[in-house]
């Protein structure tokens, strides 16, 4: 992030655009959270076992 504020022409803060900031972060944050960490890892499987593996 800048420590300069982004304006408008008319000098006010540009709202739409750091609402914008602000969903791609909450966005990225709950891709996060749901992946487990990474985003293009994929999940271990478990491994398959038989139904009846005591027979």
């Amino acid at each position: 992030m800048t420590t300069e504020i982004k304006t408008r022409r008319d000098g006010s803060i540009d709202t739409a655009h750091y609402m914008q900031i602000g969903r791609r972060m909450r966005s990225e944050q709950a891709m996060t959270l749901l992946t487990g960490g990474t985003r293009n890892e994929e999940r271990p499987r478990r491994k398959a076992r038989a139904l009846f593996s005591f027979l």
